[in-house]
C-alpha cells in the first residue's frame, strides 16, 4: 500500500532534528530517568516517560507543534486548550500504536532476517539526532530505541498481513478497453465543456444550420478518419478537443455497444446532443485495466485493513488505573522544547 495506516506519524520521528534540545521533565518525577517513570500500562506493555517523549516528539514534527506554539489557545468545549487536544490525540497515538504490536505478536507475525539489523541501524541514524545530555534528559538509549522501532516493524508487517489476506479473497477485476471518439455537437457547451441547459432543463440546441454543419464534419471527418487520417489530427483540426479524445470503458460493454476490432471505426452514432464516430484502441487494454485494479484494490485493500484495525482497537478498554493521572498531567507538550 502506498502508506501506512496508524503507524504513519511514527514514521516521522527519522527526521527531528528541529526538535533536538533538552527536555524539562515534569510532575514529582525529575529525580528519576523518564526510562523508570511509568505512565501507563496498555495491555502487557507499560509505557514509560521516556517512550511518551518518543511519541510526543513525532506527534510534533507531524502536527507542527514548535515551542512558539500557542499551546494555551482555546480549542473547544471537550478540550479547553490547544494542549488538551494535543495530549488527547497523542494518548490516542500511542494508546493505538501499543494495542497494534500486540495483535501483532498475537497473530504471530514474524519479521525477515535482517530486522534486527534494520532496527539497529535506524535507532542509530535517529540517536544521533541528539547529544548525549539530550539523550539522557528524553531517556533514549540505544536498546530502547531498537524496541520502538522493532515494534513500528512487526506493526507494518501486520498489515501488509492482513492487505494479503484481502487480496487473496478479492474478487477478479473487470477489463477494460479503450477507444478515441470524435464528437460533433448539436448542443451548445459553456467554456468548461458543460452542456448548457435551459430554464426547463431542457439542452440548447444551436441553430438547425449550425447543427447542418456539424454534420457535415463529421461526415467528412468520417471519410478522411477511414483513409488513415489520425484521429488526434482531425480532432485538433475541427476544434473538437474540449469534447472528443481518448475514453475507457470495460471491454464488455464495448463489445456490447460498438462490437468493433481493434483498429476498426464505426459509422457516425447521432443522438441527441451529438455526431460521434469511434475507434476502436483496444478491446482489452492490459495496462489500463491493470491500473484500474491496483486503484481499486489499493483502496479496498486499504479500507479493510483500516476496518479491521479499528475493531481491534475498539475492543481494547483502558481502564482508569491503567494510566498514572499524576504524571500525565503533569506532562507538558512544552516539556519536549
Amino acid at each position: 500500500m502506498k502508506k501506512k495506516l496508524i503507524v504513519a506519524v511514527l514514521m516521522i520521528c527519522m527526521c527531528l532534528g528541529m526538535l533536538c534540545t533538552a527536555c524539562k521533565g515534569g510532575g514529582n518525577q525529575a529525580d528519576k530517568s523518564p526510562s523508570e517513570v511509568l505512565v501507563m500500562t496498555i495491555g502487557d506493555s507499560d509505557v514509560y516517560m521516556n517512550e511518551v517523549y518518543f511519541y510526543a516528539l513525532s506527534f510534533a514534527s507531524a502536527y507542527g507543534i514548535t515551542e512558539d506554539t500557542d499551546l494555551t489557545a482555546p480549542f473547544s468545549a471537550d478540550y479547553p486548550t490547544m494542549e488538551h487536544a494535543y495530549k488527547a490525540q497523542l494518548l490516542t497515538h500511542i494508546r493505538q500504536s501499543k494495542v497494534l504490536y500486540m495483535k501483532a505478536v498475537e497473530n504471530g507475525v514474524t519479521l525477515p532476517e535482517d530486522s534486527i539489523a534494520t532496527a539497529e541501524q535506524e535507532a542509530d541514524e535517529f540517536l544521533q539526532r541528539f547529544d548525549a545530555a539530550e539523550q539522557e534528559k528524553y531517556g533514549f538509549s540505544r536498546d530502547f530505541l531498537v524496541d520502538l522501532f522493532m515494534q513500528r516493524a512487526m506493526i507494518v508487517a501486520l498489515e501488509e498481513q492482513l492487505a494479503a489476506e484481502v487480496e487473496a479473497t478479492t474478487d477478479e477485476v473487470v477489463d477494460y478497453g479503450t477507444v478515441e471518439n470524435m464528437v460533433f455537437l448539436k448542443i451548445e457547451i459553456d467554456e468548461n465543456g458543460n452542456a448548457l441547459m435551459d430554464e426547463n432543463d431542457e439542452y440548447v440546441y444551436l441553430s438547425e444550420e449550425a447543427q447542418a454543419e456539424q454534420k457535415k464534419n463529421a461526415e467528412e471527418a468520417y471519410e478522411r478518419a477511414k483513409n488513415g487520417e489520425e484521429f488526434e489530427a482531425l480532432i485538433e483540426e475541427y476544434g473538437i478537443g474540449s469534447v472528443s479524445g481518448i475514453n475507457h470503458a470495460t471491454t464488455d460493454s464495448l463489445k456490447e455497444t460498438y462490437d468493433l476490432k481493434d483498429g476498426e471505426i464505426s459509422e457516425i452514432v447521432e443522438n441527441d446532443y451529438a455526431y460521434t464516430i469511434v475507434k476502436m484502441v483496444q478491446n482489452y487494454d492490459e495496462e489500463y485495466s491493470a491500473g484500474v485494479e491496483a486503484y481499486y484494490l489499493s483502496s479496498e485493500v486499504q479500507t479493510a485493513v483500516q476496518e479491521k484495525e479499528q475493531e481491534w482497537i475498539d475492543s481494547y478498554v483502558m481502564e482508569e488505573d491503567d494510566l498514572n493521572t499524576e504524571v500525565w498531567e503533569a506532562f507538558k507538550f512544552s516539556d519536549i522544547f
